[in-house]
Parts: structure tokens; C-alpha cells; sequence
């Protein structure tokens, strides 16, 4: 095609027409221009296309991840929620002259002191960050996910670390003296049961420390339940339900 080109250029060199070669290579230089140009958009639609289907492609890493976070929030949530009830029992029993089985008791301690950790995924957020946060096209969304994960993330964290250390005060101050055990776990069931056995029961009545530390931690996992706890679930999902209208909204363009 160059070849072509060229052989009609010379060709009206030689003929001496000068007008029309001049009207030619403009033509030319407009026919390079433009192919310059198409190039410049197919190359541009395909940095775009690549850009939206790692857009989409992160979303629905994000949804899966949140899903996970969501399962992981809700198995804790009922975890707490077992040890206030087994914390109201006890204080109930502590001002009462009704009897309980061994046991059943034992169980009440364990499951106030039970804790857990909120294990979370981080993996699509860092690929985003690595990418650049601009991946997300729409500056809600993209708000929201840094906000769930740097901010909420993060503070919920810290609450957690306060809420584990009470707990582990307990363990190292209030237990050594008043309990057989800190903890036992039978492993064979399911769910996993803990008991931890007081040396006598009717002394705890009494025991002003203990019973500071036992209200103490009641409101604590009360608190955790129902603030700290909703709140963050209430993020993840007001994540969730965006994440997916913007993979609808994606997927129908």
C-alpha cells in the first residue's frame, strides 16, 4: 500500500502537477491522521473495557468477601448473645436461694467468659488500593467501601481489643482464686461446650468483687451486642446492597 502511495506521488511529480499532488498529500496526511486516530480510540475502548471488567471483577470480590464477613459478624453476635443470657442467669441465681446443677452451672460461667475475634477479609481491598481507588467509577461506592474498611473496620477492632481484655482480666485476676479451672472445653461436642467451676458458689454471692466484675462484663457484652456489634453489621450490609445495584447497573450496560 506504501508502494502504491508513492508511485502516484511520483508519477504526478513528473507530470508536473503540482496542484494536484499538493491537493494529494494532504488528502494523505488527513488518511494518516485519521488511522492515527481510530488507533488512539480502539486503543482507548480497550483500556476502557479492561478497566470495566476489572471494575466488575472487584465488585464481585468485595461481595464475596463481605458475604464471608457478614457469616463470620453473625456466628459472633449469637456467641454474645449466648453469654448475656448466661450472665443475666447467673446474677439471677447469685440473688437467689434457688439451686442448679454442677454442671449447668459450670456451662453459665464458661459461656460469660467466651469471647471471639471478628476474622475478616482484607484481600480485595488491598488489590483495590494497589490498583487505585478510582477503579470504582462511582464516588458513593467508592466512599463507602474505603469508609467500611479503613474506618469501621478499624474502630470496631479497637472496641473488640477493649472488650477481649476485660474478659482477660478476669481470667488473671477474678478466676485464679474463685474457680477450679479457667476453662475446660469438651472438644467431642457441637457446638463447642466450656464449663468453668467455681469452689463455692454461695461465696460469690457475697463477693462484692465478683459481682462488680460479673455486672461489669454483662453490660460490656450488652453494649458490644447492640452498638458496636449492629453497627458494623449494619455497614456491611448497606455495602453489600450498593456493590450489588452497581454489578446490576455494570452487567446491563
Amino acid at each position: 500500500m506504501i508502494k502504491f502511495f508513492r508511485h502516484i506521488r511520483q508519477r504526478m511529480i513528473k507530470e508536473n502537477r503540482f496542484s494536484k499532488y499538493l491537493l494529494y498529500a494532504i488528502g494523505e496526511i488527513i488518511l494518516v491522521v485519521i488511522g492515527i486516530l481510530i488507533a488512539l480510540q480502539i486503543n482507548n475502548w480497550n483500556e476502557s473495557r479492561k478497566e470495566a471488567n476489572f471494575e466488575v471483577q472487584i465488585l464481585k470480590a468485595f461481595r464475596e468477601s463481605l458475604q464471608t464477613d457478614l457469616a463470620d459478624v453473625d456466628y459472633n453476635i449469637s456467641l454474645h448473645a449466648k453469654g448475656l443470657r448466661a450472665a443475666d442467669s447467673i446474677l439471677v441465681l447469685l440473688e437467689s436461694s434457688e439451686t442448679i446443677q454442677e454442671d449447668s452451672l459450670a456451662k453459665l460461667f464458661a459461656a460469660v467468659m467466651m469471647h471471639t475475634r471478628f476474622v475478616h477479609s482484607t484481600s480485595a481491598f488491598e488489590s483495590l488500593k494497589a490498583k487505585g481507588v478510582n477503579s470504582i467509577s462511582n464516588p458513593d461506592l467508592q466512599k463507602k467501601i474505603v469508609d467500611v474498611y479503613d474506618s469501621q473496620y478499624s474502630f470496631f477492632l479497637l472496641n473488640e481489643q477493649e472488650f477481649v481484655d476485660q474478659i482477660y482480666l478476669g481470667y488473671r485476676s477474678i478466676m485464679p482464686t474463685r474457680f477450679e479451672d479457667s476453662f475446660s472445653i469438651d472438644i467431642t461436642s457441637r457446638p463447642l461446650t466450656g464449663r468453668i467451676k467455681p469452689l463455692d458458689f454461695e461465696e460469690l454471692k457475697e463477693d462484692e468483687m465478683y459481682l462488680y466484675y460479673i455486672k461489669s462484663l454483662r453490660n460490656s457484652t450488652k453494649l458490644f451486642i447492640e452498638f458496636h456489634y449492629a453497627m458494623l453489621r449494619t455497614d456491611i450490609v448497606e455495602l453489600q446492597e450498593m456493590i450489588d445495584r452497581e454489578i446490576e447497573l455494570k452487567e446491563e450496560a
